[in-house]
């Protein structure tokens, strides 16, 4: 196992990465799925690559996968392991399941109201961890998803969607002796509507 991914793959890895380097520290707002004034609509055509679904399937199985690169990080077991238990929770409207896999700050700033209201019509699916980072802070990992909502819970960058396609770095921290999650990565969250089809 070399640990490089196909190019197609690091087209998006490599200037988040240089993002990170640049803004390394900033931590992105809560807001509608928790990226809010750090996520950027683009468009279909510039898009990283995704798990590839239809749209009948969409957003795809909620099973946490890994890149090969990824898979050979030493963390990779417990860091799908917590992403694991993050998506189902979301996915399973499991507030008490999901502050137990983000840090106490983020379950104190989305109080449970606040939480099943961004929540209620989300669905998550065509998990991929594309690369773990060593950070100063912590470990960061690059994802990859599709989200599935109703239209009053679309981005704000891209109001109306029911369907989107997300690339996100979070920063997984200790805390109390166990893996959560921080907030979102300022400025490295992509965002774009699903492709038709």
């Amino acid at each position: 196992m070399n640990g490089r991914q196909p190019a197609s793959q690091r087209a998006w890895v490599l200037p988040a990465l240089a993002v990170l380097v640049i803004g390394a520290g900033a931590v992105a707002g809560l807001g509608v799925r928790e990226f809010g004034t750090g996520a950027t609509a683009i468009g279909p055509t510039t898009s990283p690559p995704s798990l590839t679904t239809t749209a009948g399937e969409r957003p795809g199985p909620g099973i946490v996968q890994l890149s090969q690169d990824a898979t050979a990080h030493p963390q990779a077991d417990a860091i799908r392991s917590l992403l694991q238990r993050h998506f189902d929770a979301i996915n399973n409207r499991d507030y008490a399941a999901w502050t137990s896999t983000v840090v106490s700050r983020r379950s104190r700033e989305m109080p449970e109201p606040t939480w099943q209201a961004d929540y209620v019509s989300t669905r998550d699916g065509s998990i991929l961890v594309r690369r773990i980072e060593p950070s100063p802070d912590g470990t960061i990992v690059l994802l990859s998803f599709t989200s599935t909502q109703d239209e009053a819970q679309a981005p704000a960058s891209l109001p109306g969607s029911t369907c989107t396609n997300w690339w996100v770095s979070y920063r997984v921290v200790v805390e109390r002796g166990q893996p959560r999650i921080d907030a979102g990565i300022r400025h490295t969250s992509l965002n774009a509507n699903c492709a038709s089809g």
